[in-house]
């Protein structure tokens, strides 16, 4: 099918899903980054509030095989995991100090972060769909130059807005029963009968290839991208009847679709070879030496090794841009006169080239217990365009890796309680695709969480407030640059329920 004819079905239908969700993302004033003010913006974590705490680790994560559950958007292969119905929404505070080589200055912003639900389908499958910020737009930078024959001017640069993203997004495992099957057919019978070393090490083999195509996923998330940033620029200079002050203001909307993709698989060791000495003895019995032998020791803890890999899709954004530009003067009061319009143009149609993004990552699972992700990608922004305009971008990448813990998940409540809370920490860093008087714009930060379960915590409803804290710090103050050191907050809520069930019996 035509993948404009995704598009036609696509947007509607998303718009109106969310409509009413997306009308409060404009009153919002998501970041203070003064960097939000280069491309399209701040960029946004595609992560909920579990992954934030371990370092924004999702290509590899699954739904563990028992409650509670969680929403991984990133890789929407993992949706196929989902066996109840989950609902997820979070808001964010962040508290920033942005440092210059002389100041500084304190900023907090508070918001909406994501919201989402998803769905199991039947045995093989689950969906799900949202709503989330894609990239904030929102900065006041003042800057003044001195000209001998002007005098002091001061240039202001505001900015606010950003644009949204409305999801729906599927992941399945189309190959779940080969390894069932295989347990089912005449040569797994006849390898456990003619059970030599041979016919177990050709049984392990192919089970391990069974294995891993059974427990392939693969998912595909369709976006609807939709918003507007706007931009002002003030020239002022001083008092005088020979100059006036200038302003461009600058307003770009944009209303298309995109598209991000997943792969999962998985296999689990549940024994270990071991070589151990056996006795060789005599026709009478007794001890004569020994040899090596080797048998197959039960782990008492499963552990499972998981490979993801994601790409987001590079994707041309069809927008409209209004530009105008205008002098000004000020009276006594400081009221603002305008004078003389030079140029004005609305509903200039033009695209913003999203470039592409991969990345991949692993995980070890130990029992319930531990999780431990390791995650990875790369942008090409240096194919970013915004309304034809190139831009001077570097490719990025990203690393990040994180754990989480939970004693015993299954335990019974009241003073068992901790030992059912799920504790979480990880690390990111990303060296930025902003280079600006030689320096790249880098990014790290520590992170970590906790779940807490929360009601009364039946087998299937069962509920989690999950809390996650970035410590970090963007940017640098060299080259008369600014540095943001911020702490990032997300509060979630998870929610799962066992919705949609038609049951037998009353």
């Amino acid at each position: 099918m035509n993948i404009n004819i995704y598009k036609r079905l696509l947007s509607p239908a998303l718009l109106l899903c969310f409509l009413f969700a997306g009308s409060g993302f404009r009153a919002q004033i998501l970041t203070s980054s003064p960097y939000s003010r280069y491309g399209i913006g701040e960029m946004n974590t595609s992560n909920f509030s579990h992954l934030n705490a371990m370092g924004g680790s999702f290509s590899a994560y699954q739904c563990d095989t028992a409650a509670p559950y969680f929403i991984n958007i990133g890789n929407p292969a993992s949706l196929s995991g989902l066996k109840f119905s989950t609902f997820e929404v979070g808001g964010q505070a962040q508290f920033t100090r942005i440092i210059s080589a002389t100041d500084n200055l304190k900023k907090t912003n508070i918001n909406f972060s994501y919201g989402s639900l998803g769905v199991p389908l039947k045995h093989f499958g689950g969906m799900a769909f949202g709503i989330m910020p894609y990239s904030t737009v929102g900065y006041k930078i003042t800057s003044f130059t001195t000209d001998p024959y002007i005098g002091t001017v001061k240039y202001v640069y505001n900015g606010d807005g950003g644009f949204n993203r409305a999801f729906l997004a599927t992941g399945i495992k189309p190959f779940r029963n080969r390894l069932a099957n295989f347990y089912k057919s005449t040569l797994y019978d006849s390898l456990i009968r003619h059970s030599n070393y041979n016919n177990i090490q050709r049984l392990r083999h192919i089970k391990f290839r069974k294995e891993l195509l059974s427990e392939l996923s693969v998912g595909v998330c369709g976006n609807y991208m939709f918003g507007s940033s706007n931009q002002t620029t003030d020239a002022i200079y001083p008092g005088s009847i020979t100059w006036y002050n200038v302003r461009r203001q600058r307003q770009a909307h944009i209303s298309d679709v995109s598209f991000n993709a997943g792969i999962q698989t998985d296999f689990t060791i549940s024994k270990v070879k071991e070589k151990q000495k056996i006795d060789i003895k005599d026709s009478l019995n007794n001890v004569i030496g020994q040899r090596d032998t080797v048998v197959f020791r039960t782990l008492k803890h499963k552990v499972k090794f998981a490979f993801g890999a994601y790409a987001n899709l590079p994707t041309l954004l069809n927008g409209t841009q209004n530009d105008i530009i205008y002098t000004y003067s000020l009276d006594g009061f400081g009221n603002e006169l305008p004078l003389d319009t030079v140029l004005n143009s609305s509903g200039i149609k033009g695209t913003i080239r999203i470039p592409l993004e991969i990345g991949g990552g692993f995980s070890v699972k130990k029992g319930e217990k531990l999780t431990v992700l390791v995650d990875g990608g790369v942008t090409n922004w240096n194919q970013f365009r915004y309304f034809d305009t190139r831009n001077t971008f570097k490719n990025s990448y990203r690393v990040s890796t994180g754990l989480n813990y939970v004693p015993n998940k299954f335990a019974i409540r009241g003073l068992t309680y901790l030992q059912r809370v799920q504790y979480r920490v990880g690390f990111t860093y990303s060296n930025g695709y902003l280079d600006l008087k030689n320096s790249l714009i880098s990014n790290y930060a520590i992170t970590a969480g906790l779940g807490l379960p929360v009601g009364i915590g039946l087998r299937d409803d069962i509920a989690v407030v999950n809390l996650s804290a970035q410590f970090g710090t963007m940017g640098t103050t060299a080259n008369s640059l600014l540095k943001e050191n911020y702490i990032r907050v997300i509060v979630g809520f998870s929610f799962n329920k066992r919705w949609f069930i038609k049951y037998k019996y009353d």
